[in-house]
């Protein structure tokens, strides 16, 4: 996380390009999550860096465009490793139940948290914060989910005709309660033991689910 310190230090003439990059990116999660989409805007985006805008807009031409930066880098940390276990995986419950501890291990940490909050109370009047969220959150997971879950029906190892549905509904049923208990700031994030009891109940349920009728067990 980024702390004041570090945003005093993050002068974006003394870095690289790449490196003011990834500073402007996580100044301005920061500054969202803090102040919220509506309030935050460019100039005080680059006070915090302790550039001037102009250098700002060399990188991000608005603000929208700032923010989508923002979520395609957070959601890289967990579509980086569920796009391996798609695809290497050839057990559905084994794949099910990995895909399940990223996604709810993930959403329940800090920024994830703030993001969710960001969406839920500045989306009706910021239409392209939703927008951006889904596509880079929850779109770009049932992208991954969904072609896995066909290639199985297709094999015959499972009964899923809408896999697309199925994804959604999956994803679903891991976040379940916890998420939204613990987004409403009711209790702490879980365990890794209280993640793991919601992931194979969830993934114990949809298995039997969508299992093939006509197969043995």
């Amino acid at each position: 996380m980024v702390t004041s310190d570090t945003l005093a230090r993050g002068r974006l003439g003394r870095q690289s390009p790449d490196e003011r990059r990834e500073n402007i990116l996580a100044v301005a999660a920061e500054a969202f999550a803090l102040e919220g989409y509506g309030i935050t805007s460019m100039s005080t985006i680059a006070a915090r860096l302790g550039g001037s805008k102009a250098t700002l807009y060399k990188y991000f031409t608005s603000k929208e465009e700032l923010f989508q930066a923002v979520m395609q880098r957070k959601s890289q940390a967990v579509i980086g490793p569920l796009e391996e276990l798609a695809d290497r995986s050839t057990d559905p419950e084994t794949l099910l139940r990995a895909f399940g501890m990223i996604f709810l291990t993930r959403l329940c940490q800090p920024d994830a948290l703030d993001i969710h909050r960001t969406v839920h109370g500045e989306g009706q009047r910021f239409p392209e914060v939703a927008r951006t969220f889904f596509a880079y959150g929850p779109d770009a997971a049932y992208a991954l989910l969904t072609p896995a879950l066909e290639r199985f029906h297709h094999e015959g190892q499972i009964d899923c005709p809408d896999p697309r549905l199925a994804a959604e509904q999956f994803f679903a049923m891991v976040r379940g309660d916890i998420h939204l208990r613990v987004s409403s700031g009711l209790v702490p994030p879980p365990s890794e033991a209280e993640i793991e009891r919601q992931v194979n109940h969830a993934v114990g349920i949809f298995v039997r689910g969508i299992a093939r009728r006509d197969r043995p067990g």
